[in-house]
């Protein structure tokens, strides 16, 4: 991870939030900021070997997610190593208030709980939380069960260490 990198990444956002820019910005807008922050941690989102985008989820797993009363079958990021799925990113608008939407937490654990994952991330780059998926999901939960971690993007540079351990490639 490239910190110098990621403080400029920040820098930017804070920038663009300040000047008004991201005020009704769109999920595909702040696909522009995770994209680059996934290439701050190593992966390439252009190589299908290392991130799949909009990709939908195999019969297995879309079965799995039936089970549960789960309809989401297309994450935004697979993160993958070859043909073997890692982890899930789902992106989100703004509007979207992370800390406490059940919806967006359901979704994410539930795409990572589908392949086995041990974690998954849901980001809206303002907020971005990290997910345990050992356990199956449940849509009535709130959005604080099974997070590990809940980071503005304000706390990326100071948490920088925790981003690198379920961001940074070589880690996942």
């Amino acid at each position: 991870m490239k910190k110098e990198e990621l403080i400029s990444l920040v820098n930017r956002y804070q920038t663009a939030k300040d000047n008004g820019q991201l005020q009704n910005a769109s999920e595909a807008t702040m696909r522009t900021w995770i994209d680059e922050l996934l290439s701050l941690f190593d992966w390439d989102v252009q190589n299908t070997q290392q991130v799949l985008t909009e990709h939908s989820l195999g019969r297995a797993e879309r079965a799995r997610l039936h089970e549960i009363g789960s309809t989401n079958i297309r994450p935004d990021y697979t993160l993958v190593n070859g043909n073997v799925q890692l982890a899930f990113v789902d992106a989100k608008s703004p509007v979207v208030n992370i800390e406490s939407d059940q919806s967006a937490a359901f979704q994410i654990r539930s795409y990572g709980w589908s392949i086995g994952a041990a974690f998954s991330i849901v980001t809206n780059f303002e907020q971005l939380a990290i997910y345990d998926c050992s356990a199956m999901p449940k849509a009535t939960e709130p959005a604080s069960f099974a997070r590990m971690y809940l980071l503005k993007y304000d706390q990326f540079v100071e948490k920088a260490d925790v981003l690198d351990s379920f961001l940074s490639r070589r880690n996942v």
